[in-house]
């Protein structure tokens, strides 16, 4: 399924009519409550945010869309956008920005590769929970822990841990996590990368006998380190 918001002047029957040729099922929120109702009652593999207005002036909505579809893929088509509101998006949890109007082939073309990279569109193998040491990350119910401390991790930081934890010990650059986590390439909009890794890491410390799990290569990029993982039996049961 693709869900649209939008809550502004964007032709909403334009972008049906568009985003029906990636995929038939494609429903249509015309508020914010109507999206969060949807995305809490069923599951949403790509959700298009038409924005009619600066993202700043509709943040809190965007973050509540961001935590309720903690699994969607959320693209943003924005009329009034700029360079600095597709970095802060981004960051935010957005997995695309795209200024409208824009080719609809291109975003078709994003709309596809969010798709594919979906629970529901991957095989079950890969959606297996994975179990290092004292750490452990489950895709199928968006839940990751380390020592016993349950990480309240954003959509964008929980697909970044996984991806990492996917590779334990694989070096990648950060073009490369741009690439493979958020689905597309920005060129030049690597700092992303490091915010969010920042972003990880600080909730990564406030877990009990923290480990440094996300590990800085100098000049090549970031890894996840297995070797910094405590084994199993000296795990902590979780308090909150």
């Amino acid at each position: 399924m693709i869900l649209i918001v939008n809550q502004g002047n964007t032709p909403s029957s334009e972008l049906q009519h568009c985003l029906q040729r990636v995929n038939a099922d494609c429903a249509l929120a015309t508020s914010m409550a109507t999206a969060l109702h949807k995305c809490t009652h069923e599951f949403v593999p790509v959700i298009v945010l038409a924005l009619s207005q600066p993202l700043v002036e509709c943040l809190d909505d965007f973050r509540a869309l961001v935590r309720k579809a903690v699994n969607s893929a959320v693209i943003v088509l924005a009329q009034q956008g700029c360079e600095a509101e597709r970095i802060l998006s981004l960051e935010l949890g957005a997995h695309d920005y795209l200024d409208y109007p824009c080719n609809p082939a291109e975003l078709q073309a994003r709309v596809r590769v969010q798709l594919r990279r979906t629970p529901a569109s991957s095989s079950p193998d890969n959606d297996r929970p994975i179990q290092i040491g004292c750490f452990r990350i489950d895709h199928n119910y968006h839940h990751a822990t380390v020592n016993g401390y349950a990480l309240p991790l954003t959509a964008t930081e929980f697909d970044l841990l996984y991806f990492l934890a996917s590779h334990p010990d694989q070096v990648f650059s950060r073009a490369q996590l741009l690439s493979s986590v958020w689905g597309y390439h920005y060129s030049g909009y690597e700092h992303t990368v490091n915010s969010h890794v920042n972003r990880l890491r600080a909730k990564l410390d406030k877990a009990p006998l923290h480990s440094k799990l996300v590990e800085t290569v100098w000049g090549v990029g970031y890894k996840f380190n297995s070797a910094s993982v405590l084994p199993t039996e000296m795990a902590l049961p979780y308090s909150a």
